[in-house]
This record gives C-alpha cells, sequence and structure tokens, in this order.
C-alpha cells in the first residue's frame, strides 16, 4: 500500500492554548480548574458507520513544561482486560488513541492508546504498520477514571521528550500532524462460543471469552475503505496557540 494513493492529511485543526501551569491539570480527572481554559473537540464520528457515535470530547493545554490531553468518553458497555499481560493487551479493550507524526507520509510517528484505566500501549511506528512495541514514550504519565456511562482518561508528555523524537519546539505558533482516535469497543453478548479472530487491530491477541465487538471513532474521516487509522490521511493539526 502506498500513502501516494490515499487523500492527504486534513487541515482540520484543534488549538492548543499555551497556559502557564497547564502540566497541573492533568490529575486523570476532567475537571480541574485549567480544563475550562481548554477548547472542547467533539467532531468525532464513526467513519465506517452510518449511525450516530457516542459522544467523545478532547481537550489539550500546553505550557513551557508540558502538553496535557484530557478524553471524556460516553460509552454504556465498556470492556476491559481483567488478566491483564502487558501493554499491548490494550488492544483488545475500549481506549483513546492519539497519534503524532513527523510528517505528513507518516514516515515516523509515536502513538499512545489509552484504556479506561489509564494503561497505554505506547510504540514507535513507521508507515505502513511497521510497529516497535518496544518502545515507550519517555516522561510519559497517564491516567484513567471509570464514571457513570463511560470513563475519562488523562496524560502528560514532557515537551522535552518533543524535541528529542525529533518535532520541532513546542510553543505558541508550532503545529503538529496528529491524529484522535476511538476505538468503541462492547461485550459480544449473542452466547455463540468464542472463536478467534482474525483481525489486524488486535495484532495476533486474543480475548479469554468471545472477541470484542469492534468499532472505530475517528475525529478525521480517512476515506478508507475498510477502518485503518494507521495512514496520512487520518491526520489533522495541533497548533499551539495564545487564545
Amino acid at each position: 500500500m502506498s500513502s501516494a494513493m490515499l487523500p492527504r492529511p486534513s487541515d482540520l485543526t484543534y488549538r492548543v492554548r499555551w497556559v502557564p501551569q497547564a502540566g497541573s491539570a492533568a490529575s486523570g480527572r476532567g475537571d480541574p480548574p485549567n480544563w475550562a481554559l481548554a477548547h472542547v473537540e467533539d467532531r468525532f464520528a464513526f467513519p465506517w458507520n452510518s449511525a450516530p457515535a457516542p459522544r467523545t470530547e478532547f481537550r489539550a493545554l500546553c505550557d513551557p513544561a508540558f502538553l496535557v490531553f484530557t478524553f471524556r468518553v460516553d460509552d454504556a458497555d465498556v470492556v476491559l482486560v481483567d488478566n491483564f499481560r502487558d501493554k499491548q493487551d490494550v488492544v483488545l479493550e475500549d481506549r483513546v488513541e492519539l497519534f503524532f507524526s513527523l510528517d505528513d507520509r507518516m514516515t515516523e510517528y509515536f502513538a499512545l492508546e489509552v484504556d479506561p484505566l489509564g494503561r497505554t500501549y505506547d510504540y514507535r511506528a513507521s508507515y505502513y504498520r511497521r510497529f516497535d512495541p518496544a518502545w515507550s514514550w519517555p516522561g510519559r504519565e497517564t491516567w484513567g477514571t471509570l464514571r457513570p456511562g463511560g470513563y475519562e482518561v488523562a496524560g502528560r508528555l514532557p515537551l522535552a521528550s518533543f524535541a528529542a523524537l525529533g518535532f520541532p519546539p513546542l510553543r505558541p505558533g508550532t503545529r503538529l500532524r496528529c491524529g484522535l482516535y476511538r476505538a468503541e469497543f462492547s461485550h459480544d453478548r449473542s452466547g455463540r462460543p468464542p472463536t478467534a479472530r482474525d483481525s489486524k487491530h488486535t495484532q495476533g491477541r486474543c480475548s479469554d471469552g468471545p472477541p470484542p465487538i469492534e468499532e472505530w471513532i475517528s475525529w478525521v474521516d480517512p476515506g478508507t475503505p475498510e477502518p485503518d487509522f494507521h495512514v496520512p490521511s487520518s491526520l489533522g493539526w495541533l497548533e499551539i496557540t495564545d487564545t
């Protein structure tokens, strides 16, 4: 598969407000005072399903030390792995995802997939679907909280880590290629016997019980015939701004 065959990344932009001491907002909950200063991004949809998607809200702030983010998710049926083995088990769960790409072609990008308890599958990757799961984001912190009707996650990423990975300095005026996504899983309660499912999304991992029913929510519609976030056309912009 060639990136030249796919639409270019979107110009859809989320403005990350530059706020002194924004890092103190990341506490694993969506209600500390500083979050009220963040822009709310709620343009999330099912690109491969005509049904209305359950609500997803994303917020982010930046200060001289950290980029912080939070997702607030409506979810009536949260799927979690009980016998959690390692970070790659996150691919079997409900989760939110962020990709940060060094360029428009996803020549190298860095991913965070965070489950409702804050457990995170982080990895380095390159197009197309070449993953390095042994990699971890330097200094990354993530939290998760279940709430009635859904969950919230929050995270804090050191600005020094972005510089070390080759991104431009994060300050007002900087723009980064970024993807925002959600894996919306639900339990299969049909009573059918568990069967292994060949899914590129779960990377060969199997659940203890019936495989979850998979649906996929994205900020940008990638324009692919089948669900796939790992394509350049799934990316938009994060722009650091004073307003």
